[in-house]
């Protein structure tokens, strides 16, 4: 998905979607209000009213002076060196292919602090994690 506002363009990255059951203290609490809210967001955010869709996505700005990422999606499990489990997305492949290159975004933006955003801030490379991307403090 590619949005153009004036001279800045947004593109959405997608890192993990998945589609399935609804299951929400909303949901339990609040049945009706949770069904106008679901139905409301068919067909782009929920198949039904029982299941719905999870999107863990970043956003890249281009402005004429800057390249902005926004929120850095999962990333890597983190854990000791040595564990074969971590996680391996095509994320930073598919922004690559975007024509985003890892190295050409020189901004990084976290809406906040949960694992889903903040994810590739950090990668594990030869043993140490880094950071992915070319970050300027300004």
């Amino acid at each position: 998905m590619k949005w153009r506002i004036g001279e800045v363009t947004i593109t959405k990255i997608v890192e993990l979607e998945v589609t399935g059951a609804a299951v929400s203290s909303c949901r339990r609490r609040h049945p009706r209000r949770y069904c106008r809210i679901a139905c409301a967001c068919q067909p782009d955010f929920a198949m039904s009213v029982a299941a719905s869709r999870m999107s863990i996505h970043a956003l890249v700005v281009e402005t004429p002076s800057r390249r902005i990422i926004v929120d850095t999606c999962l990333g890597m499990t983190k854990g000791p060196a040595d564990r074969p489990e971590h996680l391996q997305t095509s994320f930073l492949a598919d922004l690559a292919a975007a024509g985003y290159a890892r190295e050409t975004i020189d901004t990084v933006i976290c809406t906040h602090l949960h694992v889903d955003h903040v994810g590739w801030n950090t990668m594990l490379v030869d043993g140490s994690w880094v950071r992915p991307f070319r970050m300027h403090a300004t």
